[in-house]
Order: structure tokens, then C-alpha cells, then sequence
């Protein structure tokens, strides 16, 4: 029987792996038959009776229990942040018909036993629309991912309900204690030792409802699999476009709240006599100096395109008649200033306007993400043209880990994870 047990779970194991390697890749109508195959067999394989129950088999499967993948972990900016990675690889809703994928159901605008189940048991009846399948949500989630800026820089939470809480530390001040009220000093051999309570909070996340609105004509919803394939590049370049410009710009009412909005970020003001709608090295170098220390490593700089002749134009000087040295340098097609990554975007303020440029440590930043997304389509709206007009929705929160900026020992100093330039206007 443990013979049998054991041949059982490295058949478990090896689909699991495939299952993971698949997950990442786009697939084609058979492709996708296989992989929910694949996910079926898993499931299967683990209805089968267990090995025996004895004291070693307990704490074997305890010991490997912790850690093991299943999902639901936070994830650190260092790590992968995929459907599988977040969620976990095992469950989810498995497309059950072999022969009309999910969309296909969708759009014929007919009954469809697997969207019936869906749209009674997993989706909020407000709402509407019907789960997506774990393979496509996975498929447009890394699409998004793929294109996104702050999402894989910072933490990432997966999401079983609709709200979750994220320890967190106090702020403060470094004058009278560190973050999370940590104090020390030195005592003799008979002295009192002072004791302080750690200040720490509770930071909630509540997964907030983005729908995103798709208008296409029905000769790309018969065009399958090529239109399968573009409809999840849609979707997933569509949220990951709007992700962002909330989790930067977000004001927290009703939607994330975004860095630029954030209780901690710091604002650097322009220079005396500094000329509208400019950038100069002065500006760069006391951004760099209110950063928090602990942050400088995983900075970079975030910047509207509008930014881009500013930055390119500056320049240091070298004696006379030395050769001006760029302050932002390009190797590669990838762009570096004071030595931190510079990326650009539309996303942020436009020149001059406060957040036009950022230099942000997203590391600092937390998002939740729910672990569903749903899909619907109309074909009586744009009738007259032969257009569907659907919808998808997604549920996610973020904010930064800090409540305020950190004051320094100082005690006047404020710096933050989150450092922007002040209008520059007039």
C-alpha cells in the first residue's frame, strides 16, 4: 500500500509541475483541453485513499505542509507573482466542456450548463457576469502582470474574502523611538531596564470592484482561437493600464490609494527663482535626499514622458572646457539616474504638476487581490452595428505600508519610501 501511496504522489508531483510550466504559457483551444485535464487527474489522484496514519506519516506531511505553494501566502517583490503563485495551483473552476471554450459559451448568448453553475454559486448576484475560468484568468492576469509597474515591485496578497488585514508598523519618529517603538539603552549590572509597548497596527484591504468595458465586433468573437487570444490580451493590457494609474493615483475613496496620494509621501519644493514646468539637478539630488534610507536600494524613479527632453537635457558641468556629464545615462534601452532605474509613463502628472516625477521604493506598497474574475457580454446594445460590448471585473485594494513619513533623530528631517517634486507651475 505505501508502495502505491508513493507512485501516486510523484504522479501528483509531476503534474502538478506541468501544470505550473503551463500556466505561464499561452494556450491554444487543445492546449487548454489538456491542461484542465491535467488539473482533473490531480484531483483525482487525491480523492484516492491515504497512506496509513501513524506519528511518522503526521509529522511528515505537517513538516511539509508549511510553505508548500497552496496559495494564499504573501508575496515579497522578490517573488513570482502568477495565478498559481498567488492562488495556489490546485482548485478553481475548470472550464468543463471540451468542445466551446469559455468565451465562445459566453458570447453565443445561450444557455450554457457551465455558466449557469457559475453565475448561481461563485458570483454576487449585483454584479453579474460569469467566473472566469482559473486557466484564462491566469492567462490575462500575466498579461496585466507582464505590464504593469508597481504590482511586481511590491507585496502581494491573495484574497479568500472581501476584506483581509496586513500587520503593520507604527511610523513615528526617530527621536524619541525606531518604527514599531523599538527603543534600547544602556543599563548597569543592577539597573532597571525601561519598558516600552510596540506600536503596531492593522492595515485593512478591501477588495474594490474595477469592471472594464470591451466593444468589438462579433466577426473577433467567431475568430477562435485568434480571437480567444486577443480578447485576453485586451483584458489583461486593459487592467494592467488601470492597476496602475490607481495604485499611483488612487485617492482610497471607492478605489486603491495610490503613492501619489499617500498620508507618508514626502514633497520636495521647487528651488527659489526655478522657471515653470522644469527639472533641474538640484531638484534630482534633494529627492534623493529625503528617501528613506532603508528604501534607497529598491528605488527608482517613475516619470511622465512629458519629463523626457527635462531629463535628457541635464547635464554637469566639468571645469572649463570639460565635457558635460549626462545626469541620466542609457544602456541597453534601459535608462539610470544617480544610479536608480528610471521608467516613464502616462500614468503619473504631466510636467511641472506635482507627481510629474517620483522616486519610489514600491516595496512599501501592498496590494490584495481576489482570487476571481468575471466576464459578461451584451449583444443588444450596438445591435445595429454587429458589435458586442462586454464587461470584465476584477477586485483588488492596495495602499502603501506606511501611515506618515518618518522623522529622523533629528527631529526635524521627514523622509519616506514615496519622494515627489512640488508644482512647478508658474
Amino acid at each position: 500500500m505505501d508502495n502505491d501511496y508513493e507512485r501516486i504522489q510523484e504522479g501528483i508531483a509531476v503534474l502538478e509541475k506541468k501544470i505550473a510550466e503551463w500556466s505561464k504559457l499561452k494556450l491554444n483551444s487543445v492546449q487548454l483541453d489538456i491542461y484542465n485535464q491535467m488539473i482533473a487527474e490531480v484531483r483525482r489522484l487525491k480523492e484516492l485513499p491515504g497512506k496509513p496514519l501513524t506519528l511518522e506519516n503526521s509529522l511528515h506531511d505537517y513538516n511539509h505542509s508549511i510553505g508548500s505553494g497552496n496559495g494564499y501566502e504573501l508575496r515579497s517583490p522578490g517573488q513570482a507573482k502568477d495565478w498559481n503563485s498567488v492562488f495556489g495551483s490546485q482548485g478553481g473552476y475548470v472550464w468543463p466542456d471540451k468542445d466551446c471554450n469559455f468565451f465562445s459559451a459566453v458570447f453565443s448568448g445561450r444557455h450554457h450548463p457551465g455558466l449557469t453553475l457559475r453565475s448561481m454559486t461563485e458570483t454576487v448576484p449585483a454584479d453579474g457576469g460569469f467566473l472566469i475560468p482559473s486557466q484564462t484568468a491566469a492567462q490575462i492576469h500575466q498579461v496585466s502582470l507582464e505590464n504593469e509597474i508597481v504590482s511586481p515591485g511590491a507585496f502581494l496578497q491573495g484574497m479568500v474574502s472581501n476584506e483581509i488585514k496586513i500587520p503593520a508598523m507604527a511610523i513615528g519618529s526617530h527621536a524619541s523611538a525606531l518604527m514599531g517603538g523599538f527603543t534600547a539603552s544602556y543599563t548597569s549590572e543592577t539597573g532597571s531596564i525601561d519598558e516600552h509597548s510596540p506600536k503596531t497596527r492593522n492595515m485593512t484591504l478591501t477588495a474594490k470592484k474595477l469592471t472594464g468595458m470591451l466593444r468589438f465586433s462579433s466577426e473577433l468573437s467567431a475568430d477562435v482561437p485568434g480571437g480567444f487570444d486577443q480578447i485576453v490580451q485586451i483584458c489583461g493590457k486593459g487592467l494592467s493600464w488601470y492597476r496602475d494609474l490607481y495604485f499611483l493615483k488612487g485617492t482610497g475613496a471607492g478605489e486603491p490609494l495610490g503613492i501619489l496620494k499617500a498620508p507618508c509621501l514626502v514633497t520636495v519644493p521647487k528651488e527659489t527663482g526655478q522657471k515653470k514646468e522644469t527639472i533641474i539637478y538640484e531638484n534630482i539630488i534633494k529627492m534623493m535626499s529625503r528617501i528613506f534610507a532603508g528604501s534607497f536600494k529598491n528605488s527608482i524613479w517613475i516619470c511622465h514622458q512629458t519629463c523626457i527632453p527635462q531629463l535628457l537635457s541635464l547635464s554637469l558641468s566639468v571645469g572649463l572646457g570639460g565635457a558635460a556629464i549626462p545626469v541620466m545615462s542609457e544602456t541597453n534601452g534601459k535608462f539610470t539616474m544617480l544610479t536608480r532605474p528610471v521608467l516613464f509613463t502616462e500614468k503619473t502628472e504631466t510636467l511641472g504638476t506635482q507627481g510629474d516625477i517620483l522616486l519610489a521604493d514600491l516595496s512599501q506598497y501592498c496590494i490584495g487581490l481576489r482570487n476571481e474574475m468575471r466576464f459578461d457580454t451584451s449583444i443588444h446594445v450596438h445591435f445595429e452595428t454587429d458589435e458586442l460590448l462586454s464587461r470584465i471585473i476584477e477586485r483588488h485594494d492596495g495602499q502603501p505600508l506606511w501611515n506618515e513619513a518618518l522623522t529622523l533623530a533629528d527631529g526635524g528631517t521627514t523622509v519616506s519610501p514615496f519622494v515627489v517634486l512640488a508644482d512647478r507651475l508658474v
